[in-house]
């Protein structure tokens, strides 16, 4: 069974974050929701969502994926973990999946695992590097690493991670009971 571990701070952008877990878990994936650095996380609009543990409760080796939602000051909570960085530069260096939505993409370059190309919310850009920002996609895949624009492209989002995980029949499968 693909495991993924999505990772909540305070201020997550709640829509990014409950889409991508609905959808991961339809598709069969056991996700994981890691809290930061407490159990009970609250949203950027006050939605509190209860981890299943905490990050350093995360067992690394048992996660083929770990995923970051955006919302402010959620991806700048994220940032300032040193845990989470070192957590994303060892998934990186055994090419394990990573994903991040909206704002969440400058988490990623903080822990220099950034590829070359890379989306995240519109205007957001230069929180992230001076380089590599493509207007033209919702959603992006360079090597490892999956980016999205924001909340309206959640579910696309969550879509493309099955894919990944697991392949195109069972993201048609998905895509098809979610009615898109």
């Amino acid at each position: 069974m693909k495991s993924v571990a999505i990772v909540l701070a305070d201020g997550f952008e709640e829509i990014e974050a409950v889409s991508v877990i609905d959808v991961l878990r339809r598709a069969g994936a056991n996700v994981s929701i890691v809290g930061l650095d407490s159990a009970y996380v609250r949203g950027a609009h006050d939605i509190v969502i209860k981890a299943n543990l905490l990050l350093d409760e995360l067992d690394e080796n048992k996660h083929d994926m770990i995923v970051l939602p955006g919302g402010l000051p959620g991806t700048t909570n994220l940032a300032s973990s040193e845990i989470l960085l070192e957590i994303l530069a060892r998934f990186d260096k055994h090419n394990k999946q990573i994903a991040a939505i909206c704002a969440a993409p400058m988490v990623l370059e903080r822990a220099k695992v950034l590829k070359n190309h890379f989306v995240c919310y519109p205007g957001f850009e230069a929180n992230v590097r001076n380089f590599g920002y493509d207007d033209s996609k919702n959603v992006l895949t360079d090597q490892n690493i999956t980016t999205a624009k924001g909340p309206a492209f959640s579910i696309e989002f969550a879509l493309n991670l099955v894919k990944i995980l697991f392949n195109d029949s069972k993201y048609n499968e998905i895509k098809n009971e979610l009615l898109i």
